[in-house]
């Protein structure tokens, strides 16, 4: 069970995974899984004409939550997130639930100090500090095809 929330990890930024990935999706719909509690990705959305939906759930309401659930995503943003789940499982289940949605994902990580130690990195907030190329093996464990370009690992 995660013990941190990652509450205190969300910023008040277009998220740079959003920057890389909407302008591809421009007229469909995106699901923002750990978006944050900013509404920073959603106004940078709606103005390229990407219906964005933000699941946060440390940050973001039940009802917020539910209808972003619901949405019936064409793809899927998880930016930053990975990296700040301080428990195995509890990756392992934000990663099943990107699968469940059978679309294209596309993840970045923090990947902090690189050092593969990972640990609490300021009050409330935790970070594994793992390099990117650490994920693709769990993320190929869910997903038959994992593509890393650039700082974005594609995941289908």
């Amino acid at each position: 069970m995660q013990q941190l929330s990652s509450a205190a990890t969300s910023l008040n930024q277009v998220n740079p995974a959003i920057k890389t990935v909407l302008p591809q999706l421009v007229g469909l719909t995106v699901l923002d899984i750990g978006g944050g509690k900013y509404d920073a990705n959603k106004i940078y959305a709606t103005g390229l004409g990407v219906k964005l939906y933000i699941y946060d759930k440390f940050n973001r309401s039940e009802a917020e939550n539910a209808e972003a659930l619901a949405c019936h995503p064409n793809a899927i943003v998880c930016n930053n997130v990975l990296n700040v789940i301080d428990d195995g499982q509890a990756m392992r289940n934000l990663i099943a639930l990107c699968v469940s949605y059978q679309v294209p994902s596309y993840f970045m990580v923090h990947e902090g100090d690189k050092s593969g130690i990972s640990g609490i990195s300021k009050k409330g907030c935790w970070q594994r500090n793992w390099k990117m190329a650490d994920y693709v093996p769990i993320l190929k464990k869910y997903f038959r095809q994992v593509v890393c370009k650039g700082k974005l690992i594609v995941c289908q």
